[in-house]
């Protein structure tokens, strides 16, 4: 649906600017029908539409293709290629154009789709299962179509924003994310109270600035740090208990931070480690923070500028993490001092909760009033890697390094040969 609305601008005239709401319905349905399909099939494959389908819903820019969704979270190149394809039968079928037939299903109510899609549905029986021929038999099928869509969505609302569903290929993190949402709502295992803990940044030891000058800024102003080996993120806040006690109690707080250089940035886009990072830093459940560092050359990277911010914006719109951009390292430093001032005045004034074994505060992370944290070795244990692959699932993933090798093709490849030898 388009509204206009009038707005104005810096001249004082008043100009007209298109307002999209539900910009991209078309995409939207036939996401929720694979997923609902899906469903009765592999809850992995399930999991996967619905995090795609939950990154188009937060995406408020009308897309043109099945193609432009790959830019969002979750998708691949095997989903979108079954959305063009989706697409170019809708136009077919409608004798209209791509660009026509696209402007059509975004304009039609999720019963008027279904109508207008049954036919396309029951062509792909490789991925929805043909119902029951006769004239009967298809009617209650539009509605099923209309119900799953309507159920997905309302699923799909039952997450904040900034806590996007969080999917891991190995079953260990998948057992760890899903603890997290379903223990959501459960109180802290502990508190410390207020005053007997103290407040120290670490940072990462893979961080590369200049740590000399780093230590004079933050020891002048007050501010404890140490050096640390992470296994996800660039800078934490431990909660370190305060007395003599050798058993002292280290609580990492639920704010995660990475910091991406420009050219650091580029380089993480193209072998695969920002996704891999983020997915990593979704699976704490912390609250996330990119601090986006400008440089130099970011003008002249392997890959554009304006995709550097648009990994940057996607990162704020569809996962939820917060965003700061500094233009150099002394402003990252400034930042990350007063936020660790603020962190030590609220431990003078507040109670630190303290939750473990998959618990996360009920509200979202970035909402809690107060500070609260996990053990480190838990936030160690979920920060680490992901385990390794089964062989016959590392073969499926260089297949899809090979040029025009699609994920449905890289599938057909290991159902008859599981593993390079055989």
């Amino acid at each position: 649906m388009v509204q206009d609305r009038a707005v104005l601008s810096k001249m004082g005239k008043v100009k007209s600017k298109k307002i999209y709401k539900n910009p991209n319905r078309f995409f939207e349905f036939w996401l929720s029908n694979l997923a609902s399909e899906a469903r009765k099939k592999s809850v992995k494959l399930a999991s996967t539409y619905s995090k795609a389908l939950c990154s188009l819903k937060k995406y408020p820019i009308k897309l043109s293709s099945g193609k432009e969704c790959q830019l969002l979270n979750g998708f691949g190149t095997a989903i979108c290629n079954i959305l063009d394809e989706r697409l170019k039968d809708f136009a077919e079928r409608n004798s209209l154009s791509i660009p026509e037939a696209l402007a059509l299903g975004n304009s039609l109510t999720p019963a008027e789709l279904a109508k207008k899609c049954l036919t396309s549905v029951m062509i792909f029986s490789n991925e929805i299962p043909q119902p029951p021929r006769g004239k009967r038999a298809q009617t209650p099928e539009i509605s099923t179509l209309n119900e799953d869509y309507t159920h997905l969505v309302t699923l799909s609302n039952q997450y904040p924003p900034a806590q996007p569903t969080r999917i891991s290929i190995a079953k260990s993190s998948e057992k760890a994310s899903s603890d997290i949402i379903h223990d959501a709502n459960l109180l802290p295992v502990d508190y410390i109270p207020q005053g007997a803990y103290e407040i120290i940044l670490l940072v990462d030891v893979r961080e590369s600035f200049n740590k000399v000058k780093f230590d004079e800024t933050v020891r002048a102003r007050g501010v404890k740090w140490e050096i640390s080996s992470l296994p996800v993120g660039d800078f934490v806040w431990l909660a370190r208990e305060i007395g003599g006690s050798t058993t002292q109690r280290e609580i990492v707080l639920g704010l995660v931070v990475e910091r991406k250089r420009a050219d650091d940035l580029a380089s993480s886009i193209v072998d695969g480690r920002f996704v891999e990072q983020k997915s990593r830093m979704q699976r704490l459940g912390f609250r996330k923070m990119y601090i986006f560092e400008e440089c130099r050359n970011m003008y002249n990277l392997r890959i554009s500028h304006e995709t550097l911010l648009q990994a940057m914006i996607n990162s704020e719109l569809v996962d939820g993490c917060d965003v700061v951009t500094c233009s150099n390292s002394d402003q990252c430093t400034a930042y990350l001092t007063s936020l660790t001032n603020f962190l030590t005045n609220e431990s003078k004034k507040c109670d630190l909760a303290v939750y473990s074994g998959g618990r996360r505060p009920q509200k979202d992370p970035s909402s809690v009033d107060g500070l609260w944290g996990i053990p480190w070795l838990e936030y160690v244990d979920m920060g680490k890697k992901s385990p390794e692959l089964p062989l016959r699932e590392q073969f499926g993933l260089h297949l899809l390094q090979i040029h025009s090798i699609t994920g449905a093709k890289a599938k057909d490849i290991v159902s008859l040969f599981p593993t390079p030898r055989r």
